[in-house]
């Protein structure tokens, strides 16, 4: 697009607004599936995922993140704050209990260094290994929710014998068993995450950016990372036939899934203010040519095959 339009913004991320079909598409894109399928997978659990709320995620977004990243970039000030705002230490009753603020100051300081020697030597942690930190030290107060993977081991539900448990108690629930593979993704993929949620990333996705308009726009369309059958846009551009269902819709004059495609469509092209990059996945791209052609949606020199 850089070459094509003379515009080196293109270049740029941060300059560039990805529409995906999909927050898993997003996820995969920026590189924080791992952290985001688990939780994604459970009903109860995925509105707050994707705004940001869910208290599980939002206690390592706004809490822990910070507190890491301003160490990294050695901004001791803001490491202060963070630990003075959230860290139970530092609360008024510890230190009135303590007598001398000094000791508590030294205890939070100390808990600090223990947890970044998880990144000493270019190491990765999972998010397991920070929460068991923070819980072993008590640097921060762990989310009720986040308690029993804190002291809880890999092993916590198999018999001495190595067999499985029984006990129907013993087994983890829908929603322990996502917390769990949450906990086991690398921390590092919770900047990207919070980045995403906070709608600062350079990827969104083609519902959530309605009303919204940047200057260089590209949509990803892929109908094998859709995840349903609402959308597809092979249908839209002539490469896979109407089902029965659209057909008999059409004759019944009901919604069809081309319908609500091409108002998604719609949606996602009027957002680009000055350049617009349309990349879609096919198994016949050369039949989708010739559909975006025909109809008069492109020019020629519009659609290239193969890039």
């Amino acid at each position: 697009m850089a070459r094509m339009t003379g515009d080196n913004d293109w270049l740029m991320s941060d300059r560039c607004k990805t529409l995906t079909l999909e927050h898993s598409m997003a996820a995969k894109r920026m590189k924080f599936l791992e952290l985001f399928a688990p939780l994604a997978a459970v009903d109860r659990l995925k509105t707050g995922l994707l705004d940001g709320t869910l208290p599980l995620v939002r206690f390592f977004t706004h809490t822990v993140l910070p507190l890491v990243k301003a160490k990294q970039r050695g901004d001791e000030f803001a490491v202060a704050r963070t630990v003075r705002e959230f860290s139970p230490m530092l609360s008024k009753l510890a230190l009135k209990s303590a007598g001398d603020a000094s000791i508590q100051l030294h205890k939070a300081n100390d808990a600090v260094t223990n947890l970044m020697k998880l990144w000493y030597d270019g190491a990765s942690p999972k998010i397991r290994d920070v929460l068991r930190n923070i819980a072993t030290t008590g640097l921060f107060e762990i989310p009720d929710i986040l308690a029993p993977s804190a002291i809880r081991n890999e092993s916590a539900f198999i018999n001495s014998d190595g067999s499985e448990s029984d006990n129907d108690a013993d087994r983890p629930t829908e929603v322990s068993e996502a917390i769990d593979k949450f906990l086991t993704s690398p921390f590092s993929q919770m900047e990207p995450y919070a980045k995403y949620v906070a709608g600062v990333a350079p990827f969104g996705t083609h519902q959530g950016v309605k009303g919204l308009q940047f200057d260089r726009v590209m949509v990803i369309m892929d109908d094998s990372d859709a995840g349903g059958f609402l959308f597809s846009y092979d249908k839209l551009f002539g490469a896979k036939e109407k089902t029965q269902t659209d057909l008999t819709n059409e004759r019944d004059g009901k919604e069809t899934t081309i319908d609500r495609t091409r108002r998604l469509f719609y949606v996602t092209c009027s957002r680009a203010k000055g350049s617009l990059a349309l990349v879609a996945y096919s198994n016949d791209p050369q039949k989708v040519r010739n559909t975006l052609i025909s109809a008069g949606w492109f020019n020629d020199d519009e659609v290239q095959v193969g890039l």
